[in-house]
């Protein structure tokens, strides 16, 4: 398992200490990044620290640019603060489940209907807003659900330069994924159908 180093930590407890913040534990490690969930009188935060090691130039700057875009939206977790020199990113934690974990527990074909709504909608505008995720797909793990509705995560590799394809990325995930577990069981669920 991947651990901060020595500079990384002094990072860490340096941010920690300038907004007032407790560490409670990691959530994940990329490629790029740490993920830490941190807590303020009680309030629930993530910390996103980038690695010392990090190959993405500019990597803070570009998500919080990005996850500004998206939160005028109304979309994404709401970022609170960011240190350029610490390279640290404070937003709101969302407590959900990734979508395939959530899909896994097979949710009602109402409740599916109603999610895959939303998730549409908030597609679209981030296509019309000319923001490209650009990570909607795959094992989805980028969309988590809470109270049954999506929350769109992890700005890090979006783009406001590339032409944004997030509504179409989505519905060929979601229905033209062949033989994807994703696809498979959103077939099952809204049509009855195991093939």
């Amino acid at each position: 398992m991947i651990q901060p180093n020595k500079n990384e930590k002094r990072r860490l407890e340096e941010f920690l200490e300038r907004n007032c913040l407790k560490l409670e534990k990691m959530l994940a490690r990329g490629h790029s990044s740490f993920v830490f969930l941190v807590r303020k009188k009680g309030k629930k935060f993530a910390l996103k620290l980038e690695r010392d090691d990090s190959g993405r130039k500019d990597m803070l700057l570009k998500e919080v640019s990005n996850l500004k875009k998206a939160n005028t939206l109304g979309i994404g977790p709401k970022l609170f603060c960011y240190d350029k020199r610490l390279r640290a990113i404070l937003m709101e934690y969302v407590d959900g489940v990734t979508f395939a974990d959530w899909l896994a527990s097979e949710p009602r074909k109402s409740e599916l209907l109603s999610f895959i709504e939303e998730l549409f909608y908030q597609a679209a505008l981030l296509d019309k807003a000319g923001l490209d995720h650009g990570q909607l797909g795959g094992k989805g793990k980028n969309i988590l659900v809470m109270d049954g509705m999506p929350f769109i995560i992890d700005f890090e590799k979006a783009s406001q330069k590339r032409k944004p394809h997030n509504f179409s990325k989505l519905f060929a995930w979601l229905f033209i994924g062949g033989k994807s577990p994703i696809t498979l069981t959103i077939r099952k669920i809204l049509f009855n159908d195991g093939a």
